[in-house]
């Protein structure tokens, strides 16, 4: 009956503006968020407030696509209502900047989404280049993350992985200012026991690289090399171990990371670049590992982002709309609830679709980082060929020898913890650390 009295007031036309109101709270004392959504834009359509903590469930619950899509949002544009983070999230997928900059900053510090809201204004500071306003909306993010409630849709994952962009997005600006130890304390912010912890692994390497400790940049990159962590191995990883290996004059060594490349990531590169969108859900969803060569390239790099927010969000998102679905579709005989239900299905292919769109465009940009990791060993090969060629003529010998120099430890930096790679045995201690390798630097200044 109570369902029934639901889709009666909402296609009958015959109502009273206060009706709205009434029905959003009952379908949202039945967990119905995304129908609830629906009688959330029919009631402040009518001018009315409802209760805050309600709203912002409903809000922080719905998949962002549903807004991206949601042309109705448009009619909000122009004034405050309690819907500003869903036009604002539109807004800026639109490339209306202005718009969603005013309606993101409109969200309070009470609110759910106020996190998500900084990261997005984060971005756009970014593009406006006011930098020092970015940071400020990423330093929010970050610290608001601890008193975000977790739901459902945004368990304990979720919120760590939010948290981590924007770590990853302040570090990465501290970076383009050349203030690479200020980069690295941010990217430390993030612990070795966090599921995310090795994708800063490439951007800790790199500001270690600019700031000149090479020990450090190579033991980064190559604690990928860990069985735990094959997953988030990239191209770029394997060309700073041959870039850092070239600037201390192990050639052999940066050649031997080049073939390695050709063996195990150049041939599989247009396998990233046709994989369709339905064989890549299916690789990401998968508990097995594929038999094939083919699909177990693209799997591994796939697994990476299984703790990814796009992917949490895309799971719960499908189960909150399968519930929805399945306890309406117990009047499914009613045209009303046909129609009602109708608005659902196009959420869950919204949803499904978008999230297909952004693994195919994950696999694409994959494709590219192979490219472009090709043309930069290319061009570095060259200048070993020259190195080594002219090392041999200084030393007046047939052979090039490149066996590795060690250095005393008490030349590397020390941090909390530090873990050496010693080259010998090829050992793991399942330990995932920041690593160091006590290499001596073999150029001859």
């Amino acid at each position: 009956m109570k369902y029934f009295l639901i889709f009666l007031i909402l296609f009958t036309g015959k109502v009273y503006s206060k009706t709205y109101e009434d029905m959003f709270d009952i379908v949202y004392r039945n967990k119905l968020y995304y129908s609830s959504y629906m009688f959330l834009k029919k009631s402040l359509e009518k001018k009315l407030i409802l209760k805050e903590q309600k709203v912002f469930k409903v809000l922080d619950t719905i998949h962002p696509s549903v807004y991206i899509h949601d042309t109705e949002l448009d009619q909000f544009i122009k004034e405050t209502t309690q819907l500003d983070y869903a036009v604002g999230v539109r807004r800026f997928f639109m490339n209306d900047f202005e718009n969603a900059k005013n309606k993101l900053k409109a969200i309070k510090k009470k609110s759910s989404m106020y996190v998500e809201a900084n990261y997005i204004l984060g971005l756009i500071s970014i593009r406006e280049k006011k930098i020092k306003r970015a940071k400020n909306h990423f330093k929010r993010c970050i610290m608001h993350t601890k008193y975000k409630k977790r739901s459902r849709l945004k368990p304990q994952s979720y919120i760590y992985s939010f948290r981590n962009r924007c770590v990853q997005q302040l570090g990465r600006l501290e970076y383009t200012e050349k203030d690479y130890k200020k980069a690295l304390r941010v990217y430390n912010l993030v612990q070795k026991d966090d599921y995310l912890w090795p994708r800063f692994l490439m951007d800790k390497a790199w500001a270690y690289y600019m700031s000149g400790e090479n020990e450090r940049s190579l033991g980064s990159v190559i604690s990928y090399k860990a069985p735990l962590l094959k997953r988030f191995m990239i191209p770029e990883a394997n060309y700073l171990r041959s870039l850092v290996y070239y600037d201390m004059c192990y050639f052999e060594k940066a050649e031997n990371i080049y073939k390695e490349f050709n063996a195990v990531t150049w041939k599989f590169r247009n396998i990233a670049k046709t994989a369709s969108r339905n064989k890549l859900l299916k690789l990401l969803i998968s508990r097995k590992e594929p038999t094939t060569e083919k699909d177990k390239f693209l799997y591994f790099y796939l697994k990476g982002y299984k703790k990814d927010i796009r992917y949490l969000t895309f799971r719960e998102s499908r189960r909150q709309i399968g519930m929805e679905i399945k306890k309406l579709s117990r009047i499914k005989s009613l045209k009303q609830a046909r129609v009602f239900l109708d608005t659902l299905y196009a959420y869950r292919k919204i949803i499904k679709e978008d999230f297909q769109d952004f693994l195919k465009n994950l696999s694409e940009d994959y494709y590219l980082q192979i490219k472009d990791m090709q043309s930069a060993f290319v061009k570095i090969n060259l200048m070993i060929s020259l190195k080594k060629r002219k090392k041999i003529e200084q030393e007046n010998s047939d052979e090039f020898n490149d066996d590795f120099f060690e250095q005393s430890l008490s030349n590397i930096s020390d941090i909390d913890e530090k873990f050496i790679w010693d080259f010998r045995g090829g050992f793991w201690a399942d330990e995932l650390g920041d690593y160091a390798v006590a290499l001596r630097n073999r150029c001859v200044k």
